[in-house]
């Protein structure tokens, strides 16, 4: 799929702005922005729900600018599931296959696969009002796969699950999709979910494509401020000055060698550059350093974070051994291998 200077508004704002992005068959791509960046509308617009103003959806070189939504044979997922209430999964599942006129035996031998597929074995009979919010959200999938779409589309699916739910009901979805070589394009806010369902990812930004990486490049390597900001990866630090072509930068924490730290498209020592400060740059502890205090402590994913102050500099987190308690000071030093040289977003 490839779209080309995509343009929407609504009720007179500009919603997508000159928008350009291609997915690769067989690829999972995940669309992640925060609120109000346009992913909804993007993919409402791919799906044929919601008219351009101006540029292209094509599919296979076809511009899909004058075929209906329902002929597009592109699969949607919502967040609320969308299933018919009065009718019982194995109904749901086959709605599509109805619409097509399948024949009715291989419309139930279709469904008894696709269920099976989803981990939903034996659930034809059972009413949409019994089921769980997991398996709720596995037979809209079952619905949007069984008419073998050649796009699924996905707006935040799993928004509304619990975590130990989510995680488990993502990674199975991603198992099945890769399995079955599905094109799919993954809407969600939450980087986690992102990296983890998704072959690359697409940065969206006011309307635009910020960026389209594997989660991997974007961890290694964010290139800019804004990226590294919205992704949580450290603490960013905008000194005064430029950067020095050779010595010591002078921090709040204490001298840092630059020609040790990683540069991410040098900025050529101009005076608009940042750092970024991932935690496990941040060495608490040791008989030198600058003194800082610890002023917070919280377990994240299986990890235990502290967040240090110090005077004339934003607060840094960084990594250590559980049973820490805040309160107290300590001497932290910067590991230069943990620290990256970024251009302010563009």
């Amino acid at each position: 799929m490839t779209i080309r200077g995509l343009t929407v508004s609504l009720e007179g704002h500009e919603i997508l702005c000159d928008l350009e992005l291609s997915v690769r068959r067989g690829e999972i791509l995940a669309l992640l922005g925060p609120s109000g960046c346009g992913k909804t509308t993007l993919l409402r617009t791919i799906a044929g729900l919601q008219a351009p103003d101006g540029g292209s959806v094509s599919w296979a070189g076809e511009d899909q600018r004058s075929v209906p939504a329902h002929r597009r044979r592109f699969g949607m997922v919502f967040q609320d599931h969308a299933l018919l209430p009065h009718r019982n999964v194995g109904a749901n599942v086959a709605f599509g296959l109805r619409m097509q006129k399948v024949p009715a035996a291989e419309r139930r031998r279709q469904v008894a696969e696709m269920l099976d597929m989803v981990g939903l074995d034996g659930y034809e009979r059972r009413g949409v009002a019994t089921l769980s919010g997991g398996e709720a959200q596995r037979v809209a999938l079952a619905r949007a796969l069984v008419t073998e779409p050649k796009l699924l589309l996905a707006d935040e699916p799993f928004a509304a699950l619990d975590r130990p739910l989510h995680d488990r009901l993502l990674a199975d979805v991603r198992h099945i999709l890769t399995e079955i070589h599905q094109t799919a394009i993954h809407v969600t806010h939450d980087h986690a979910e992102a990296f983890a369902i998704a072959d690359r990812v697409g940065l969206m930004r006011h309307g635009r494509i910020h960026r389209t990486a594997t989660p991997q490049e974007l961890r290694d390597d964010p290139q800019d401020a804004w990226t590294a900001t919205f992704l949580g990866l450290g603490t960013i630090w905008r000194p005064a000055g430029k950067v020095p072509s050779t010595g010591d930068l002078q921090t709040p924490w204490g001298p840092l060698a630059l020609p040790s730290a990683t540069v991410s498209d040098p900025p050529g020592h101009s005076a608009d550059f940042c750092l970024l400060i991932r935690p496990e740059a941040v060495r608490p502890g040791g008989s030198s350093g600058v003194r800082a205090h610890l002023s917070d402590v919280r377990v994240v994913g299986d990890r235990t974070v502290a967040t240090f102050d110090v005077p004339g500099g934003p607060p840094l987190d960084a990594y250590v051994p559980a049973g820490v308690t805040p309160g107290r000071d300590y001497r932290i030093a910067l590991d230069p291998k943990g620290i990256t040289l970024l251009p302010p977003a563009p």
